[in-house]
């Protein structure tokens, strides 16, 4: 579709997309939108190519990006999100959200993550079973007081410092630390 054809709700999202020297939605594959303003990304699902996306520093409440089937690197770090759909991303692998309002963030459907950087939220739980590749994982500064790891053997950085984290599973976590540092 050409860009000009898309209906994008936010001006300053519209500008950073035509900004790409691109006439097709399709030939876009990366979008680097930092410190715009940007408070809507309406629009998006038309750049159905896009592998890399960057919109950290923004206003963005939301974001769905569950028809950029495509991404692999998502930036929304320090924004003011409260909802994001990544669902349908399976090609996700990394994933900016720190510094944001998420009290929810489903990854089930993102078995290739490896590095998730959440941290700064308002999380209280997140279910990492589906993410067995997962290397990185930065979750520090949320509500989460349980957090199951057992099926992310791969990890080799975990941040979660500032999560009220009950004793079970903070002994939970220093087992998995312990076989971690064996391998």
């Amino acid at each position: 579709m050409k860009l000009t054809d898309i209906e994008f709700n936010d001006g300053a999202f519209k500008a950073c997309v035509l900004a790409s020297g691109k006439d097709d939605g399709d030939e876009i594959t990366e979008l680097r939108c930092r410190r715009q303003g940007i408070e809507d990304i309406g629009g998006i699902e038309h750049l159905t190519q896009l592998r890399l996306l960057d919109l950290t520093r923004n206003d963005l409440s939301f974001a769905d990006l569950s028809n950029n089937t495509l991404l692999e690197e998502i930036f929304l770090g320090n924004n003011e999100l409260h909802s994001l759909n990544v669902n349908g991303c399976a090609a996700l692998t990394h994933l900016e959200v720190f510094i944001n309002e998420l009290t929810a963030l489903d990854v089930t459907q993102n078995p290739r993550l490896t590095d998730l950087y959440a941290s700064k939220n308002d999380l209280d739980s997140i279910d990492l079973s589906g993410n067995p590749e997962l290397v990185d994982l930065r979750l520090s500064d949320n509500d989460l007081s349980q957090l199951d790891l057992s099926g992310n053997l791969r990890l080799e950085r975990v941040d979660i410092d500032g999560n009220p984290l009950t004793a079970e599973t903070e002994g939970m976590i220093r087992e998995l630390d312990d076989v971690m540092a064996r391998l």
